[in-house]
């Protein structure tokens, strides 16, 4: 199983929660707009690299519309979709996924939602 087969398996087994946890964020050092995923009990993976913000932007906002529709066949087929577009990320420097992962449990602290991390 590939690493982005893995989260597409973790995105359905956490999708009856109807809350997709994600973003875009600029990485550090390549300046490549990244998009990112909690899958439930894991940590923040990135999945796809893009040139622009607007691209990442679209693929994370397909992720969502497709998590949220609750349909298993459709998140599956987003997922698939996103795979082929952009590039492979980067892996997020440490400091700078630490500062993602507070802001992360800071966010979802005001909704009400407690995250812990895989270590």
């Amino acid at each position: 199983m590939t690493p982005f087969e893995h989260l597409t398996s973790a995105a359905l087994a956490c999708s009856h929660q109807r809350a997709f946890v994600g973003g875009v964020v600029q990485h550090p050092q390549t300046g490549k707009f990244q998009l990112w995923f909690l899958p439930t009990g894991r940590d923040i993976e990135p999945l796809r690299a893009y040139e622009s913000q607007v691209q990442a932007a679209a693929s994370y906002h397909a992720l969502r519309r497709a998590f949220s529709s609750g349909n298993p066949t459709r998140l599956a087929e987003a997922f698939a979709a996103v795979s082929a577009t952009g590039e492979a990320p980067a892996s997020f420097p440490p400091d700078f996924l630490e500062r993602l992962r507070l802001g992360v449990q800071k966010a979802l602290a005001a909704r009400g939602i407690t995250v812990c991390f895989a270590p």
